[in-house]
Order: structure tokens, then C-alpha cells, then sequence
């Protein structure tokens, strides 16, 4: 009998360690796992480079962004968002484009685009936090911009989006004659009401004078 006891008490113990082995190993299992994605999602996360190049006709401004790999491969099927860097902020001059199976986004460039510093633009092509290659960027400087038109050859001319002393004489004529005009039937009425006045005096001396 105690022999039997001894055995159902050896089992007993075996059956608790490896209830107690269990979570432990579930744990070590599952951190295994978590290591093993998590060197998967660094060998995914891979780096590009985008390449800028401009074409200039009588009509037309081009700009393409080559999109290359870490490996010179072609990206394709990525979309590239083309801005302007201002001065505070940045402007996009047209919607995204995704990329060709040579990896090229072509945009078409407004003609117009005013530009304060000679003429000259940065542009910046990017690819917004993608799943494979995170944000890529490049930037580049260009001659596009329409130049500001330079007044000074007609600061000295008249016209009405002028200051007051180079306002339209035709302006300045008319402004001067209603404000005489004002002034003068300002001056009427005081006048006619001082003729009034001594007239009234007049008219209350008379009836003592005849008394």
C-alpha cells in the first residue's frame, strides 16, 4: 500500500512541472515568433531614390521622377507627388501620379507659374509613407518660373492703383471741383442765413423807430 501511494504521489508532481513547463514554453514560442516577424518586416523595409529630370518646349514644361530601388531596379505602380516650395509652405502643381513599369512618373508643369526669385523653382518630388520604402524625396532647382513684370519704367505714370500724388488728372479735376462745390454751398447757406439774421434785426428796430 504504501508503495502505490509513493508512485500516485511521483505522478502527481510529474503531471504539475510540465502543467507549470507549458506557459513557459507557449511564452518562449511566442516571443520567438514576434523576433521572427519583426527581422521579416526590417528585410521588407527597403529604400528608393528618385531621380529628377526637366524638358522644356515652346509649349510644354515637363518634369519626370525616376523611381529607383536600393537594388537600381525600377519601382512601379508608386505614386509621386510633385510641389512647389514656397515660402512657408509647399504647392502642389498637379494631382499624383503613379508610377510606369520603368518606374517614371511624368507630370505636365504649368506654364505660368510665377516665380519671385529670377525665375527660379524648386521642385520637389515625393512618395508619401509607403509600405515598402517609408517616404522618399528629392528636390531640384529649375528656370520655370514666369518672372514678375518690373514696374519702375512706370512708376512716374499716373493711374488709379497709384498713390494720391500719381492719381489721374481727370480723377484729381473732379475730386477738386465737388469738394469747391461742397465748400461753396457751405458758404451760401451761411451766408444767406447771416442775411436772415440782420434782416430780423432790421425788422424788430422798425416798429420802435415809427412809435
Amino acid at each position: 500500500m504504501k508503495k502505490k501511494k509513493f508512485n500516485h504521489m511521483h505522478w502527481k508532481r510529474k503531471n504539475n512541472m510540465s502543467r507549470l513547463h507549458l506557459p513557459i514554453t507557449r511564452s518562449i514560442l511566442f516571443i520567438a515568433l514576434l523576433l521572427s516577424v519583426y527581422n521579416v518586416t526590417a528585410q521588407v523595409k527597403r529604400t528608393a531614390t528618385i531621380k529628377l529630370d526637366f524638358t522644356k518646349t515652346d509649349t510644354t514644361k515637363t518634369c519626370k521622377a525616376t523611381v529607383l530601388s536600393d537594388s537600381s531596379l525600377p519601382v512601379k505602380e508608386k505614386e509621386v507627388h510633385l510641389f512647389v516650395k514656397g515660402l512657408f509652405s509647399e504647392l502642389e502643381v498637379t494631382k499624383a501620379i503613379t508610377t510606369d513599369e520603368n518606374g517614371v512618373a511624368e507630370f505636365n508643369f504649368p506654364i505660368n507659374l510665377p516665380s519671385a526669385n529670377n525665375g527660379i523653382l524648386t521642385l520637389i518630388a515625393r512618395i508619401d509613407k509607403d509600405e515598402t520604402f517609408g517616404t522618399v524625396e528629392a528636390q531640384s532647382d529649375v528656370k520655370w518660373g514666369a518672372e514678375l513684370k518690373n514696374d519702375e519704367a512706370e512708376w512716374g505714370n499716373r493711374s488709379l492703383s497709384a498713390s494720391r500724388e500719381k492719381a489721374p488728372m481727370f480723377l484729381v479735376i473732379a475730386s477738386t471741383l465737388i469738394i469747391c462745390f461742397i465748400w461753396g454751398t457751405i458758404f451760401y447757406v451761411i451766408f444767406q442765413l447771416s442775411k436772415i439774421k440782420k434782416s430780423g434785426k432790421m425788422f424788430t428796430k422798425t416798429p420802435q423807430a415809427i412809435s
